[in-house]
């Protein structure tokens, strides 16, 4: 099965959850009877569904045989819950997740679980959270297998940057990043030799390293129309390090960093500055095509 993966974040929501161990070895009996739980709780308590159920895994136990899942239900905001019910209200902030899902039955979560482990690898991210599967269309709605929907969810924090690794010295690689970098309309505005700098002013010896302080006219324009403050981001950093086989350049990723100004009118502009970053970036591979 081939899975779509992406990034998005969660909307804040209220949910009651109920912590539960459920084995291993009878998921589908374990999330149908935690479901119909889950239900009558929310029932008794006056409670609107407001989204599908879900279970959010922690881990085993030493033994093996149980895993210590809480299992919740979004719901509109309501104070009828009592402490008998052995439930509780939690209202869950907006959270950045990489989400796949899958359809069929729950022997073959285990791919879906591995595709979505191999993308957040190579995009970068890094997870920060157990990951929570919610049942879309669940086994106490459908008899056949084949019509499960899960779809999971992985807490993760973004790549803070845009990387790419080249072959070669430092001196060679900043050509062609300067290059690559006005092909996309960033002009160079300072560059900081940091092993001279560290040698200089505290006898520190390291490797070759450069750091570019870059700016796009345009869109730099644009940000401090928006905000002024966006002159805090201003301009864009890209280093240049050499390592044991090559040079690895990394880019400040700007739609991380906006996230600091909690500006929603910037995040287009952000996201233009990420394409064009990557792109430059993306071309040191494949200097003959953009030259062409």
């Amino acid at each position: 099965m081939n899975y779509r993966i992406g990034l998005c974040e969660t909307a804040p929501q209220t949910v009651v959850q109920i912590p539960l161990e459920i084995p291993p070895d009878r998921l589908s009996d374990a999330i149908v009877a935690g479901v119909e739980r889950m239900a009558e709780v929310a029932s008794r308590a006056g409670l609107t569904a407001s989204g599908a159920p879900t279970i959010t895994f922690h881990h085993e136990s030493p033994a093996g045989d149980s895993i210590k899942v809480d299992f919740g239900l979004p719901i509109e905001p309501a104070p009828n819950l009592g402490p008998a019910s052995g439930a509780q209200l939690m209202v869950l902030p907006p959270t950045l997740v990489a989400r796949t899902c899958h359809r069929g039955g729950y022997g073959g979560l285990d791919a879906a679980y591995r595709a979505l482990g191999e993308w957040v690898r190579e995009a970068g991210c890094t997870p920060i959270g157990p990951p929570t599967e919610a049942y879309l269309v669940g086994p106490d709605e459908v008899s056949d297998p084949r019509q499960l929907i899960t779809e999971i969810r992985l807490p993760v924090a973004p790549a803070p940057a845009i990387a790419v690794h080249l072959d070669g010295n430092l001196t060679d690689a900043a050509t062609r990043t300067r290059e690559a970098l006005h092909r996309q309309g960033f002009g160079v505005v300072a560059e900081i030799d940091m092993q001279a700098i560290l040698r200089e002013k505290a006898g520190e010896h390291i490797g070759d390293h450069l750091i570019l302080e870059v700016c796009h006219p345009r869109l730099a324009a644009r940000a401090l129309e928006v905000d002024q403050r966006a002159g805090l981001l201003l301009p864009s950093r890209i280093v240049l390090r050499e390592d044991e086989t090559g040079v690895l350049i990394e880019a400040a990723d700007p739609e991380v960093q906006v996230r600091t100004l909690a500006q929603p009118a910037l995040n287009d502009i952000a996201a233009e500055a990420h394409r064009l970053l990557g792109a430059a970036l993306a071309a040191l591979h494949h200097p003959a095509a953009v030259a062409g």
